[in-house]
């Protein structure tokens, strides 16, 4: 009830969770078999699809295909949506997606379905590219027109910096954590590099396309408008901040020029910080302003305009937010990430140590019994129960 899903463009296709779109890939020679498995939802148009290298199919459906594979835009005018839950992560999925999947008689490898709009969308534009979305059309008469690319998007690269985080934003739980003033159009005038976090390193550098850098296990390159740039990629669980730092602000983006995914105001000004003062030993001139503006704005009235100088105010600020937030200092495993001693030395004077309650006496006088006995103790205190109401029972009667 809760989830929308906002059309990329007002004059494109915007989905209302009716008439639900879905792909269907099977090796060629399987061609037939489908239909007993669909035969109550339409089938739109049919897609030869004969890509010379295995790695195209390999990043479009994370599975190994046979190089010819026939591709189904099928439609499901009765969609049941459903949320499965996981760790960090809420999954929107059509339950008849389910059912299919355990249905199918044949190799599993042979065979995907997309599960929801999001995953159709994003197979959508690595088959078809943006320019086809034009004719993504509902009642199916432009849908005629459509021709697969001759390789994935993004596989020679990404036209604009607009195309590169608009495809991100659908395939991936991600953000530009500083620098995002300048995109997408002024990138190349006023910066070097993008500095991401994502929620996964692996899909995310698969999905754009990314090539490894020489040194670091964040350091990538991606062609935008024909140029390499580098990248910064860190991952939820590296250390670059608090773990739980890292999924609240991938939670609680915001966006710049309603595209750029940044975090907000509050963890922009902190991770900001953080990052001048604890990774860096030489602050960029550009950050004073922007931290200076950030503090006005969030009416932080105990900073003065020269705090990011004095070591001691600066880090009893910084302490004083990962305190309330009980969020803290962790060191990256990116060794090429520089760690500021002498500042860490004065941060930690202010840090909190956070105490981690013991469980009751009870449970721990469990976890000492060994696991065989304490089934017994469990099946003798359900039978007991199952006695007492029985018991009970009786004797009302």
């Amino acid at each position: 009830e809760n989830i929308k899903f906002e059309p990329i463009n007002q004059k494109y296709f915007s989905h209302n969770l009716l008439n639900d779109f879905h792909f269907i890939a099977i090796n060629g020679e399987e061609e037939n078999i489908i239909f007993k498995e669909i035969i109550n939802w339409e089938i739109i148009k049919i897609f030869p699809l004969n890509w010379e290298n295995n790695k195209f199919y390999k990043r479009v459906f994370n599975k190994e295909f046979s190089k010819k594979i026939m591709l189904y835009m099928i439609k499901d005018p009765k969609p049941v949506y459903e949320n499965n839950y996981s760790i960090y992560s809420s999954k929107f999925i059509n339950k008849k997606f389910k059912e299919i999947s355990n249905n199918i008689s044949y190799d599993a490898r042979s065979f995907y379905m997309t599960s929801n709009p999001r995953e159709f969308l994003e197979k959508f534009l690595m088959i078809f590219g943006f320019k086809s979305l034009k004719l993504l059309d509902i009642d199916n008469l432009k849908l005629i027109k459509l021709k697969p690319l001759s390789e994935p998007i993004g596989t020679l690269g990404w036209e604009s910096f607009s195309e590169f985080i608009s495809f991100a934003n659908i395939s991936c739980n991600w953000i530009v954590i500083r620098n995002f003033e300048f995109l997408p159009f002024n990138f190349f005038e006023n910066d070097k590099d993008i500095d991401i976090l994502c929620s996964n390193q692996d899909i995310f550098i698969d999905k754009l396309n990314l090539k490894k850098r020489s040194w670091g296990i964040s350091a990538y390159q991606v062609k935008i408008e024909g140029k390499e740039v580098p990248v910064d990629l860190r991952f939820l669980g590296d250390g670059y901040f608090d773990k739980l730092w890292e999924y609240n602000l991938l939670e609680n983006k915001i966006y710049q020029n309603q595209l750029v995914p940044r975090p907000n105001d509050c963890d922009y000004f902190y991770t900001l910080l953080y990052h001048c003062k604890l990774q860096k030993e030489i602050i960029k001139k550009n950050y004073y302003e922007i931290l200076n503006n950030l503090s006005i704005k969030l009416d932080l009235e105990h900073v003065h305009k020269s705090f990011i100088n004095d070591d001691f105010k600066s880090s009893e600020i910084l302490a004083n937010f990962l305190n309330i937030n009980k969020y803290n200092i962790s060191k990256p495993i990116d060794k090429n990430v520089k760690f500021n001693q002498k500042f860490y030395i004065k941060l930690i004077k202010y840090i909190k140590k956070i105490s981690i309650p013991k469980p009751p006496l009870i449970i721990r006088l469990l976890i000492l019994i060994p696991l065989p006995l304490r089934k017994i103790l469990i099946k003798l205190k359900n039978f007991l129960k199952v006695f007492v109401k029985t018991k009970i029972f009786f004797k009302t009667y």
